[in-house]
């Protein structure tokens, strides 16, 4: 199926234009193809893949999270079942479970301690969660504006992601990646993605890492829409 088609001269005389024939005003976006991923057009009704959005972070913490929920990442047990031969499918850490997507970055010993100290840091007495997925929609029973569930929602895929990263290092090259150095990592990562995409909204380092008051009592009045 050819998505493009040249039409010859423009309407103010320029040559060589082009026209996707997906959108009724022949202007391709990313947007509008993902809307058209999201609603099956070209997926041959294959089943539904949500793609999900966050434009406070890079796009590559999207991509990661499509993987993620498409269940791409290269855990023990999804190698296993694309026919790779693996000793084991449990997993390579601590060899106390199977290593799913869910254990991999939610449940393994070391990934759970990072995320009661995320949780703990936004104010949290418990995980509410039972999965990764659930954490990929930014939902809390916090009484958090639009941008805060953005950001919070942000934070939570700047966690995924940093875990993911770290089980790497620690599987294939044995470095370790403590609670504390954990905590860090996100917040600074977090802090430096998001304060960098909210142009109307000023973000304190200091406060940021050590008075998360600081964002529910701001962000509760704080309507921006993406």
């Amino acid at each position: 199926m050819e998505l493009f088609e040249w039409s010859g001269a423009g309407l103010d005389g320029s040559s060589d234009v082009w026209y996707w024939k997906l959108a009724s005003n022949g202007i391709f976006t990313t947007k509008k193809l993902s809307r058209l991923i999201d609603d099956e057009l070209l997926l041959d009704n294959k089943p539904r893949i949500e793609t999900l959005k966050n434009n406070l972070v890079p796009g590559k913490l999207e991509v990661f999270i499509w993987r993620t929920i498409k269940k791409r990442l290269p855990t023990r047990i999804e190698l296993d079942k694309r026919g790779i031969d693996l000793n084991s499918v449990r997993c390579p850490i601590y060899d106390d479970d199977v290593e799913t997507l869910d254990h991999s970055l939610f449940f393994c010993r070391d990934a759970f301690d990072v995320w009661i100290r995320v949780y703990k840091w936004w104010g949290f007495n418990s995980i509410p969660l039972s999965n990764v997925n659930e954490a990929f929609r930014g939902n809390s029973n916090l009484p958090m504006s639009y941008l805060g569930n953005k950001m919070w929602q942000a934070i939570e895929w700047t966690t995924a992601y940093l875990i993911w990263n770290n089980r790497n290092k620690k599987v294939f090259s044995n470095t370790c990646w403590s609670g504390p150095v954990a905590l860090m990592e996100i917040q600074l990562k977090s802090f430096e993605w998001i304060s960098a995409r909210v142009k109307n909204l000023e973000l304190d380092w200091l406060q940021w890492i050590t008075n998360l008051s600081m964002p529910y009592n701001v962000l509760i009045f704080v309507f921006v829409k993406f």
